[in-house]
This record gives C-alpha cells, sequence and structure tokens, in this order.
C-alpha cells in the first residue's frame, strides 16, 4: 500500500527562496504582491514546480494562490505528492 501525502509549504517556499529574490524572512503565508513578484517570476515558478511535481499548473494558478502555502495547496489538490 502507497501512502501520498500533500505538498507541504516548506518546499515551494525553498523553491521561491532559491530561485529568486526573495528576502530570507519570506514565510509560507507572505504574499505574493508584498514580493514583487511579476508575471515572468511567476511563469518561472510554475515551470519550475511542473518540472519538480510533474504536474500542470500555471502563473495565473499560482498567482491566485498568492502564497506559498496556498501553492502547495493547490499542487496537492492536483495531485502532486511528496
Amino acid at each position: 500500500m502507497t501512502i501520498r501525502t500533500g505538498i507541504q509549504p516548506e518546499p515551494v517556499l525553498d523553491v521561491l527562496k532559491t530561485h529568486f529574490d526573495v528576502p530570507p524572512e519570506t514565510t509560507a503565508d507572505t504574499d505574493f504582491e508584498s514580493l514583487d513578484l511579476d508575471s515572468l517570476v511567476l511563469i518561472e515558478f510554475a515551470v519550475i514546480l511542473a518540472k519538480q511535481y510533474d504536474i500542470d499548473v500555471t502563473a495565473d494558478e499560482l498567482a491566485a494562490a498568492g502564497t506559498a502555502a496556498e501553492v502547495a495547496g493547490l499542487l496537492s489538490a492536483k495531485g502532486a505528492h511528496t
């Protein structure tokens, strides 16, 4: 029996901190608008997450989610798992 667990916010936050110039004090609940993530960043973020979790996700979906915690929920809802 395989147990699949949903995506936690921390790995999503790690992608933001590793690939993009976000402040080190950024948390999973920090709103993307306050980080000034533009549409190109969100497109690149979507590509990275899509490859990492083998799912389809768009920049618009990430923008609508608005935080790393909500993105983790979105990815889990789309079937991504650890």
